[in-house]
């Protein structure tokens, strides 16, 4: 097979193109069956504009292209010759999009975004799927740039591309280094792993509760006491009481808990999730900042800027934050001070991290968004030793292999079908439908590289718009394709019916994937529980029941 290599660069002030090797660089490309890999050696330092290599693909007639999302929250599915892939919306295009930072928590400052019907992109590793048989290339590190990978069905081309814009090349680079394998879905995720060298940090389950679904930032002691209270009962099917966010005086300011909200303090609740026979769960997102915190205020220089020195926004929520700039010493000191006190002033024992992606929003300091997403996962994994670490919102390559479990889709919706605000907002927008499909096509991470969160199951009856039966099909789906069961409601509230699913959620039973298949909505579960065949059939966009 012939691949083309185009290279944009500036030399001494002048941008160049190249095809091959020149008196600039020496060019050294391997490709066989199982890997192709690029590596650049300069002959005088080097800017990077633009990298890539080009091949011809023949698409056959239904295939299918595996796009893997940006960070956990991007929809990851596969495509066929006639869907369009989704851009960043009209909202979050827009003037206030922008200057919000909306785009920041996705790939659309860096990739090309697709305009018409068969022509996509997939970060980090991807598949063609004709039937059974799976067409793998994987990245084998993201360090050195995200590895973008472009297919055109029009054009039938598979292009590798890489995110080095800007990067000076002074030694010898590797700009590439993709696994390729050949294979049935779990056989190729086995040897990419393989070849990774990549293990999970643990095989146990996490089950139990997370206050965020229920009541978003509306809690306060007496409302976590009491649903700790409830679930009490149940201590010996779950392990998890997990406190999110809403503790805070602002995002950013950790230290600064809501004395009205929690008048006796943190330590208070960990002991009293202790006291109850669980382990205490706390949400952080260490790397943010509100725009109106004490630490943005105080501390402009920890901040993240552009190369002109303004702030830069990376997301709307609570009316706008910032991101921790983790080469600041000072910075860097604060985030592990903040985790020195949750775990050992407060006592607790483990910690979601939430919005992950924004520590690298934009390169800088002569570094890759890449390389700066595995020095933030390296950092958190420091700060917490051996405590287990759910991310979320998070770049998956660089997390693979370095925290216990992961989420791998959008937050769950309270109600089944996208709503405008959402169809008009970005690819990584609270979905049900994307926190449906992340769960199926992101499934051969599970086990391999962490142990994925397909988001929680909610069985209550008031504030929600999923009927009972939704709420069983999607419990017992999160059950199939998870290995993080976590529960938003108050037990308490349960009547026989619910609590009956509940025990079933929380069984250790012998329940296994035996295949899944999802055609244009339509999504069939076969899996086998407790030595029966059974099969979930539905539609992925408004959650009607077959």
């Amino acid at each position: 097979m012939d691949y083309r290599f185009y290279f944009i660069y500036t030399v001494e002030g002048k941008v160049k193109k190249a095809t091959e090797s020149n008196n600039d660089f020496d060019f050294t490309f391997t490709a066989n069956k199982n890997k192709i890999k690029a590596v650049l050696k300069p002959k005088r330092p080097l800017t990077v504009n633009k990298f890539y290599i080009e091949r011809d693909y023949r698409f056959k007639d239904g295939a299918k292209f595996f796009a893997n999302g940006f960070q956990s929250w991007t929809d990851s599915k596969e495509f066929v010759k006639t869907d369009k892939m989704d851009g960043i919306g009209r909202i979050g295009r827009s003037i206030y999009g922008r200057t919000m930072g909306m785009d920041a928590g996705g790939d659309y400052n860096f990739v090309n975004e697709e305009k018409k019907p068969g022509t996509f992109h997939s970060i980090g590793l991807a598949y063609i799927r004709g039937g059974k048989e799976v067409d793998f290339y994987g990245s084998l590190s993201d360090r050195t740039g995200y590895t973008i990978i472009y297919a055109d069905m029009n054009k039938n081309t598979l292009t590798f591309s890489k995110d080095i814009e800007g990067i000076i090349i002074e030694k010898p680079y590797e700009i590439l280094n993709v696994f390729h394998a050949v294979g049935e879905y779990d056989w190729v995720f086995d040897r990419y792993f393989e070849a990774l060298e990549v293990k999970p940090l643990t095989d146990e389950k996490l089950k139990g509760y997370t206050s965020w679904y229920n009541y978003y930032e509306k809690i306060n002691e007496e409302v976590i006491l009491r649903d700790l209270e409830a679930l009490a009962p149940f201590k010996d099917e779950v392990g998890l009481y997990q406190l999110d966010d809403g503790f805070e005086t602002a995002v950013g300011d950790w230290f600064s808990v809501d004395k009205k909200k929690f008048p006796h303090g943190l330590k208070f609740i960990a002991d009293a999730i202790h006291e109850k026979g669980f382990k205490a769960g706390i949400w952080l997102a260490p790397f943010g900042a509100k725009r109106n915190s004490k630490l943005a205020k105080e501390h402009p220089d920890w901040l993240v800027t552009s190369l002109t020195g303004q702030i830069v926004p990376v997301g709307h929520n609570w009316g706008g934050f910032y991101a921790l700039d983790i080469y600041n010493e000072e910075a860097r000191a604060y985030i592990k001070s903040v985790f020195d006190t949750v775990f050992n002033e407060w006592g607790f024992d483990m910690v979601k991290l939430d919005f992950l992606y924004a520590a690298a929003a934009i390169p800088m300091h002569g570094k890759t968004r890449g390389e700066i997403a595995y020095d933030a996962i390296d950092l958190l994994r420091e700060c917490c030793g051996d405590h287990p670490i759910l991310a979320c919102g998070a770049q998956q390559l660089p997390c693979f292999g370095k925290v216990e479990y992961m989420r791998i889709g959008a937050d769950m919706s309270l109600g089944w079908p996208h709503n405008f605000l959402r169809r008009n907002m970005h690819r990584e927008d609270v979905s049900t439908p994307n926190a449906i499909a992340n769960s199926i096509y992101r499934r051969g991470f599970n086990g391999r590289a962490f142990l994925c969160d397909s988001d929680v199951f909610l069985l209550r009856r008031t504030n929600i718009k999923f009927t009972p039966e939704q709420q069983a099909l999607l419990a017992q789906f999160i059950k199939i394709f998870g290995k993080v069961l976590l529960m938003s409601d108050n037990i308490a509230e349960y009547d026989e019916e619910q609590l009956k699913m509940f025990h079933h959620i929380m069984a250790e039973d012998d329940t296994a994937l035996v295949d899944v298949n999802e055609d244009n909505g339509k999504v069939f579960v076969d899996y086998i529980e407790n030595g029966e065949t059974k099969t979930l059939r539905f539609n992925l966009y408004d959650g009607t029941i077959y």
